[in-house]
């Protein structure tokens, strides 16, 4: 048995879709989150900029004693992870490769798309995961950097709506069947690309079930999981306004009672 807390960090609010599906598959756990808010989006920073960002919320988190990582953040994973993953022993655990396995055991046309931020296209991490997979499946990536700062600024239906059409226009008339949500903050729009979609055909894939899924996998095999006597602790923390902060995560965690607390993580 470990009592000690899993740890999540993401750039924002995005990763709390990961939190979420987290809490739901290991109910006995307690969790650690932190969304850097005060420096995203990290989506349009330079690799050298997200490995440092990144390795600061490690950090704090570490200071947490958690026992494992999850990286709820997609440019992260990209960017920061594999680096991250020799410098400390806690394992990592990312979220492009659960989305590319999901992706390759969803396609039937064997066309996938991919919608992220600009670090995550450019690195083509997910590409490279699909492939490894399965050769012959076509990915398209498609940069929408309008989209995570969109959930951090809590907007309306209709606005979110026309920007997600905006971003996801240059898909229109491509035969993908399947389309991986390659930003944590996406599923928290996911009712506006599947409107903005509109094909019965297309999956719209949320990376977040087969990150949840694998944690438990990795969890059972190394003997991780916290005593079931042990009740639940959930902590959240912000480098931004806990304010702001706490006004969307209550809602999409259903939880009105959740508080986050502001940390500055340029001076842990």
């Amino acid at each position: 048995m470990d009592n000690r807390p899993i740890g999540l960090l993401d750039s924002g609010l995005g990763g709390l879709s990961v939190a979420k599906k987290v809490i739901e598959k290991l109910p006995n756990e307690s969790t650690v989150f932190i969304g850097d808010n005060a420096h995203m989006p990290y989506g349009d920073r330079t690799k050298e900029e997200v490995i440092e960002l990144t390795r600061k919320s490690v950090k704090f988190l570490l200071s947490q004693n958690v026992k494992l990582i999850i990286f709820a953040c997609n440019t992260a994973t990209a960017a920061a992870m594999s680096t991250i993953q020799e410098e400390i022993d806690p394992q990592i655990i990312g979220v492009i490769q659960s989305g590319s396995l999901a992706a390759a055991r969803t396609t039937k046309n064997k066309k996938v798309a991919v919608v992220a931020t600009n670090v995550t296209v450019n690195s083509h991490a997910y590409a490279k995961e699909i492939h490894f997979r399965d050769p012959e499946i076509q990915v398209t990536e498609l940069a929408a950097p309008k989209l995570a700062p969109l959930v951090e600024a809590q907007k309306d239906h209709a606005t979110n709506l026309a920007v997600v059409k905006e971003s996801l226009a240059p898909l229109e008339g491509k035969d993908f069947d399947a389309l991986i949500m390659g930003c944590t903050h996406y599923p928290l729009i996911q009712t506006e690309f599947e409107e903005a979609v509109d094909n019965k055909k297309v999956t719209i894939l949320d990376p977040a079930d087969q990150v949840a899924q694998y944690t438990f996998n990795v969890m059972r095999r190394d003997g991780l999981f916290s005593d079931e006597n042990q009740p639940a602790v959930h902590e959240y923390y912000t480098t931004g306004d806990p304010t702001s902060f706490d006004r969307l995560a209550r809602t999409f965690m259903d939880d009105d009672t959740l508080t986050s607390k502001h940390v500055d993580t340029e001076n842990e």
